[in-house]
Formats: structure tokens, sequence, C-alpha cells
């Protein structure tokens, strides 16, 4: 991968002084057993590649599971062409559903889940098993970078306003956080996808979350945190690409669908969900994270449809939920708006006069 880091290059200097001393001891690293799940649907021409990434990881032993989700494509025909790859079928019930079916037959201490789409660098789980092992966490989870109509980009000033706080925490490549901290992070937004997790198989409290549309990973997670205390490392360099296309669930999908199937769906089943391990300071949390969904949920359909009831409920429901920060939101897109009619106005004014 080289020691170019795009991600770390993004804060500045003087934030990274302050770290953790690395103990200077040599870890030895026990060679447990990593089950690998892929959970596939109708990806026939994408699937070879993801298990290729895994067949050529650095680290063993690993066991390969394909999850299939009633695909009715050549997936099966196309799995086949591997050997020691484990192929299961099951009618379209989710990607929740894909993965415990997976996991029903995982013998590894260690579980991962890698979409379909996506790909590990070599050196993948053998960091990942290095870091859960020697920081004794519950869970890593690797950085990436995304590539789109085979154009690479990186979504730097969103994971740098994610990580800003925990600068202090710089062990070597990787950030370490303690249970507060996870906690803490997880209830405010979900910093990784499902591909950029390792997990103990101890560390898990249940399954995937099969009433998830999006957030069955997320839900995974939250599910830890809050009922035990976790450990868990992020590192800093990219170990794997994610591929940014419009049949994924999450990227790609138009922003309407993603509000209404995460905003409005999963994160909802969260609070009531884990309602008596949430504080009053989560809860709150949350109520306001509800309540910029339904807010941007009107404004887009407003945007895109015109005035109709729909938007305007949607609106309602932010300033009952959230009357303080709607009212601030609202404040902004009007000044916003008029910033920008203004501009247009200039634009005008300076336009030569037609003869």
């Amino acid at each position: 991968m080289g020691s170019a880091n795009f991600f770390l290059d993004s804060f500045p200097k003087q934030g990274r002084i302050k770290h953790r001393t690395e103990r200077n001891i040599n870890i030895i690293m026990t060679q447990k057993l990593v089950s690998v799940i892929i959970p596939t649907y109708n990806r026939v021409h994408l699937i070879a590649e993801a298990i290729k990434s895994v067949k050529a990881q650095s680290y063993s032993p690993i066991q390969i599971i394909v999850a299939d989700d009633g695909s009715g494509d050549e997936t099966a025909q196309k799995v086949a062409e591997f050997e020691s790859v484990e192929y299961y079928y099951q009618e379209n019930k989710g990607q929740a559903a894909a993965r415990n079916l997976g996991l029903s037959y995982a013998k590894g201490e260690y579980i991962a889940s890698l979409d379909s789409d996506d790909v590990w660098h070599e050196d993948f789980l053998k960091v990942a098993v290095e870091s859960l092992q020697q920081h004794q966490a519950d869970f890593v989870f690797l950085n990436w970078r995304e590539t789109s109509d085979n154009k690479e980009f990186h979504d730097s000033e969103q994971l740098s306003r994610i990580w800003q706080k925990y600068l202090d925490n710089i062990n070597g490549d990787w950030l370490l956080l303690n249970a507060k901290e996870v906690r803490e992070l997880f209830i405010r937004t979900c910093p990784a996808p499902s591909s950029a997790l390792l997990i103990r198989r101890s560390s898990f409290i249940s399954k995937w979350n099969e009433e998830m549309r999006i957030a069955d990973d997320w839900f995974l997670i939250l599910e830890m945190v809050l009922k035990k205390p976790c450990r868990a490392a992020f590192t800093l360099s990219r170990y794997w690409t994610k591929h940014v296309h419009d049949t994924n669930i999450y990227h790609g999908r138009a922003m309407l669908e993603v509000i209404r199937d995460l905003g409005l769906h999963d994160e909802p089943l969260f609070a009531k969900r884990f309602q008596k391990q949430l504080t009053l300071a989560e809860k709150a949390c949350l109520q306001r994270r509800l309540a910029t969904h339904h807010f941007n949920f009107g404004r887009l359909n407003w945007k895109r449809d015109g005035f109709s009831l729909e938007a305007l409920q949607s609106i309602a429901n932010a300033f009952t939920l959230a009357p303080v920060g709607s009212s601030f939101y609202l404040a902004k897109l009007y000044f916003n708006h008029m910033q920008n009619r203004l501009r247009i106005a200039r634009n005008k004014h300076k336009q030569p006069n037609e003869i």
C-alpha cells in the first residue's frame, strides 16, 4: 500500500504530536482461524474479485463462506471455480439474513463480513488480527479508499471531523478507543462500513438484525457496546477498497431513499430496541438525529416535488423533536438561499447588455 498516509496527512501536524507511548515489546501473533462471510445477491460480475482478495491474504488460516441471498444469476457457478470456498444459498431475505446464514457455518474465533463488491488489500487480515490481539480489542476497523467509475476519491473532510477528537489516542498507526469512547462514537455515527470490521466471535451479543434495511452492521456494533464495555481500534492507513455504484445498499443511492430507509426506519428502531440501555443524553442525541432526518426528508421532497403534505409533515416532525435545532437549521437554509439569490442577481448585472 505504500507509506503515504492520505488520511493522517489531512490532520494538522500539531494535532498528532500527543500520543500514547507504544510499548517496546514483541507481540507473538496467534494464528487463529478467521471466518470471512461474503454476502451476495446477483453480483456474479463482481464476486470473483472479492473472493480473490480474500484468497490472496498474507494471513492464514481463513474460512471463506459465500452466503447467496437468492441470486438469479450464475453466482453459484462462479463461486464453484474457486477451491476451498463454502457456498450456501437461501431465498432472498436481505443482507443481514445472508450474513447470519454465513455466521451459522462460521468456525473461526474472529469474524469478518466482506461485501461482494468490495476488495481487501493483501495485508488486511494480517494487520487486523495483529491489532485485535495486541490491543486486546473486541473489534477493529480499517480505513479504506473509495472508487466510482474507476476513479478514486476520499471523503477526508468527513473522516477528519469524526476522528479529530481522538487524535490524542494515537498508538503507531492506530487510534485506540476505550469503552466510553467507543460507546460515544457509535451513538453519534457509524464510522465504518461492514467490510472494514474484524470482530471477536466471543464479543458478539447476537446476530445481525434482519429488521434493518441498511444499518445491520451499525446495529450489531451498537448492541455490543451498549450491553457491555468494548475496546476498539481504527487504523489510519487504508487496507481495502469500496466500490461505489448504483446497486449499493447505502453509497451511490439517492439521498431521499437513504434517509427513508436509514434515518426514518432503521435509526428509530435503535432508540426503541435500546431504550433501557441508553442514557438521557444518548436518547437526546438520537432524537436530534431523527429531527435532522425528518427535516432533510421534507426539504428534499419539497425541492423535488414542490409543496406537499408529506414534506410539510416531515418538517413539522423535525420541529416537534428538536425545535431549537430545527429553527437554527431553517435559518441557515434561508441565509444560504438568500446568498444564492444575491449571487445570481450580481452575475446577471455583470453580463454585458445585449445589442
